[in-house]
């Protein structure tokens, strides 16, 4: 356990070491203050609050799971397993006492870290960029809801960062892994538009899965299935990914 630790302590420095990895999300960030003040300023022009401080949060996450932190995730995943085999510092990692699990594991719980903090992050900032809007009716209603949603949200993000990791074993350079996985999740995004039955098979589909825990009308059978249906995602593309990672050639 100590070294699985150690291996995850590493793992964070390494991310953190990679500027792109620490401004990227960082610009990001600034988005819904940007968004906030555009929409400020148009409902002030029409006279109408369209969307209030409430919804705000709601707003700004669809956008960050859709599209901003899918791709943050990619580039991370992409650096962590293609991109240290091109630079050939994992077979360095490999030669510490630690067991390649360890480090597979370590990688990935980083990745699931990562996706955490850039929600929670995303969440403080969209809460209070939504205080500049007009409308603040049900504040307190709202902010639960908001944290609910960050929250539920990180699932199926640790999903897409799994898939990610195993899409990343079959590269050798962090440039072509980080662009089958665009390739990819925005082909199966565009596959669940127009063959809407065959969304619910795709991980990609429940990047906005967040709504059902918000939604008064789902019903907790509906939860219970999609939750498992991304467990059980999960630790298949765990396991393929580390037997891959286990027999990869340094």
């Amino acid at each position: 356990m100590h070294s699985y630790w150690a291996g995850v302590q590493n793992e964070i420095s390494k991310l953190a070491a990679r500027k792109k990895m620490i401004l990227l999300p960082a610009l990001l960030l600034l988005l819904p203050i940007a968004a906030s003040i555009l929409l400020s300023q148009l409902q002030s022009g029409i006279g109408i609050a369209a969307i209030s401080s409430g919804d705000f949060p709601q707003l700004m996450l669809g956008v960050y799971t859709n599209f901003l932190l899918p791709l943050l995730i990619f580039m991370a995943a992409a650096d962590m397993f293609a991109g240290e085999v091109q630079d050939r510092t994992l077979k360095i990692t490999l030669m510490r006492p630690i067991s390649r699990f360890q480090v597979f594991s370590s990688k990935i719980t980083v990745l699931a870290l990562f996706a955490l903090i850039i929600l929670a992050a995303a969440l403080i900032v969209s809460l209070l960029a939504g205080l500049v809007l007009q409308a603040r009716s049900g504040m307190g209603e709202s902010v639960m809801q908001a944290i609910v949603s960050y929250m539920a949200a990180w699932f199926p993000m640790t999903a897409l960062a799994i898939a990610a990791a195993l899409l990343a074993q079959f590269f050798r350079s962090a440039s072509g892994a980080l662009a089958i996985c665009v390739v990819l999740y925005v082909a199966l995004k565009g596959l669940g538009i127009l063959y809407p039955q065959l969304a619910a098979y795709s991980p990609t589909f429940y990047t906005d899965w967040h709504q059902l825990w918000i939604n008064n009308g789902v019903s907790a059978g509906k939860l219970v299935n999609a939750s498992t249906y991304l467990l059980a995602c999960c630790i298949l593309c765990f396991t393929a990914a580390f037997v891959m990672f286990d027999k990869r050639q340094l």
